[in-house]
């Protein structure tokens, strides 16, 4: 019995056992890509996107699973030299390379899965992107890869979750792409229902300008946003220190330490949005990492420090806010010898190495050896500088939070070109409808004085009919004439459209993207109330045409019949003016469909939606680069 018993008991203290033991964490699988030459001729070569996917192939390999993080790229001779471990593993950028990565790494999910683990799989690129008929694409060394050759990766690999960054050119495009005829732009709300439609499974963090482009900062060896990216990654945008990076910590992050850039061109702006519509979803659990050396600093003070490793490789850099703790994430090649600058202090004590640290241990900060600081550069990339100016934690967190509630909604997928197309279109429509409105002044005065020629010549008949007859016309002319005018004075202004888009664009703070979209909201408006102006006119038209029917016919009755020959004259007169309003307003309708409605609908429609020409400023060593790109 007593055996019984504790047989009994030990099943049960296994099964509670059971119960309390933690689900293993999600098996992690990466993909980087990033290629530096396009496969399309006239287009700049970068310089760092073979950096960045050495990078990130480096972050990802501390939560992958072994082998799980495969790197396709080309290293140029001096990235070989900083990455020589990465020599053997790397791939070229091909199509044939990447449809080959995500065999594998499928093959290798759906084996995880069988075992009741959850995949998480991150595609990572960095290079040049564009857009091609609304459907936007990276740069293959050897082809385009589109939004339909993603969302086909994406559903082969067919992870748990899956996570794409992308940092490249009209990157929006190839989460979002565009229909032909399709609005130029869209909000927050339209990219979460698309990708909740088409992606349900799967996150995004992109740059959202359309035109935005992969700038590089020398002093970074690296481009802005993936550097920016990376720190958070690390650590750095885990606000709340629970070891879970959220997309909304990551944009929040990129966005406060970005923000004091004072040239927009040059400050990334992100769109971040987790698997399920979500962006307090999960972006990256530090708690999950395989290999890291954990660097902590204390809570106490704010500090802001610029991490490079032992061959000066600047690696992250970062602004925590004073009292609450920071822990960053590193690789133990990097934290090998891993040197922490404070930009922010005075004297020679400013800079701290850590000559060597174990995988998987943890260090102080005061731990660090102190070290020369290196001199800093000048020139005109010093506003670059301002990268991480603003500290980072729970506090400006939840202040960007609560300036974006209060802003109107961000507006993403709008290029130089459509800002191009919708400054020339403003300035044609201003255009036109100064000399449409002279000719409909003339028109509707047309109009109003056939009505009340047509109406007096009526009532001077005498008749009771006739004078029935005129009263109606009058009532009908002088309604029509009169919501015709209210619907004048409602109608946009023209030139002050037009004057509010030149402020616009004279404003550097101004966001480009809110501003087409507010033209081009008020655009289609007007276009809304021609439409509606239009079949009132064609209505009263019809109406003048069929009273002037009806009045030459009972004219010309009361003429067989023998009647007065004055009132038959006059109902003939009566006849004509009232044709000669309906001939008037049914031109105006037809003028209003030829002119300004055509306008709109092109700006609607654009059926080019081709690679239009690009003017681009570039940042480089000691000035910048001004490059012109797409088809002519």
């Amino acid at each position: 019995m007593t055996s019984l018993l504790s047989l009994c008991l030990a099943l049960t203290l296994s099964a509670t056992a059971a119960e309390e033991a933690p689900s293993p964490p999600p098996a992690v699988f990466a993909l980087v890509v990033s290629n530096n030459r396009s496969f399309a001729p006239g287009r700049a070569a970068l310089q760092y996107a073979d950096d960045d996917g050495a990078k990130y192939h480096e972050v990802f390999s501390m939560l992958a699973e072994p082998g799980g993080a495969v790197l396709l790229t080309e290293l140029d001779s001096d990235s070989r030299r900083l990455f020589p471990s990465l020599v053997p593993v790397a791939r070229a950028p091909t199509f044939e390379n990447v449809t080959e990565a995500a065999h594998t790494l499928a093959a290798r999910i759906a084996e995880v899965k069988r075992a009741g683990r959850e995949a998480d799989f991150y595609f990572v690129f960095a290079g040049h992107g564009d857009v091609d008929k609304g459907r936007g694409y990276l740069e293959l060394s050897d082809r385009a890869f589109d939004s339909e050759d993603l969302q086909a990766l994406l559903r082969q690999v067919d992870a748990t979750r899956a996570h794409v960054i992308l940092d490249s050119c009209n990157s929006f495009f190839v989460v979002s792409p565009r229909k032909a005829g399709g609005r130029r732009y869209a909000t927050p709300t339209d990219m979460t229902q698309q990708l909740a439609e088409r992606l349900p499974s799967v996150g995004v963090l992109l740059s959202t300008s359309a035109e935005a482009e992969v700038y590089e900062w020398s002093e970074l060896q690296s481009g802005v946003f993936s550097h920016v990216v990376r720190a958070g990654l690390m650590g750095a945008a885990d606000a709340d220190g629970d070891g879970r990076i959220t997309y909304a910590e990551l944009e929040a992050f990129a966005s406060i330490a970005a923000q004091e850039i004072p040239n927009p061109l040059f400050r990334p702006r992100l769109f971040a949005l987790g698997p399920g519509r979500s962006a307090q979803a999960t972006l990256v659990d530090l708690r999950a990492i395989r290999s890291a050396v954990t660097l902590k600093v204390d809570a106490s003070p704010q500090v802001r420090l610029t991490l490079r490793d032992a061959r000066g490789l600047r690696w992250a850099d970062v602004n925590k806010e004073a009292g609450v703790p920071l822990a960053l994430r590193l690789p133990p090649s990097v934290a090998r010898g891993m040197e922490v600058e404070r930009p922010d202090a005075p004297g020679a004590a400013s800079a701290w190495v850590l000559e060597d640290a174990a995988p998987d241990t943890s260090v102080e900060l005061a731990g660090f050896t102190p070290a020369p600081t290196p001199p800093a550069a000048r020139g005109v990339q010093d506003q670059l500088r301002q990268l991480f100016a603003t500290p980072f934690g729970p506090h400006s967190m939840a202040a960007f939070e609560q300036a974006r509630r209060l802003e109107p909604p961000p507006v993403y997928g709008v290029s130089l070109a459509d800002w191009e197309r919708m400054r020339q279109m403003v300035e044609t429509f201003t255009a036109v409808e100064r000399d449409r409105r002279r000719t409909q002044n003339i028109l509707f005065g047309a109009s109003l004085a056939t009505s009340l020629g047509s109406s007096v010549l009526l009532l001077a008949n005498g008749g009771s009919a006739s004078r029935i007859q005129g009263y109606g016309t009058l009532g009908l002319g002088l309604f029509f004439s009169g919501a015709d005018f209210a619907q004048q004075l409602r109608k946009e202004d023209p030139e002050v459209l037009l004057a509010e888009f030149n402020a616009s664009e004279a404003n550097p703070a101004a966001d480009p993207g809110r501003t087409i979209a507010r033209v081009d909201y008020r655009l289609n408006r007007f276009l809304a109330q021609e439409r509606r102006i239009r079949r009132q006119l064609k209505t009263l038209g019809l109406l003048y045409l069929g009273s002037g029917a009806v009045t030459l016919f009972l004219a010309e009755r009361q003429r067989s019949r023998g009647g007065d020959r004055e009132e038959v004259l006059n109902g003939e007169l009566s006849a004509l003016f009232a044709a000669a309003g309906g001939t008037a307003y049914l031109l105006r309708s037809s003028y209003t469909e030829g002119a300004t409605e055509h306008l709109v609908r092109l700006w609607n429609t654009d059926a080019d939606l081709r690679r239009l020409p690009r003017v681009s400023v570039v940042p480089a060593r000691g000035g910048a680069m001004l490059a012109l790109s797409g088809s002519f």
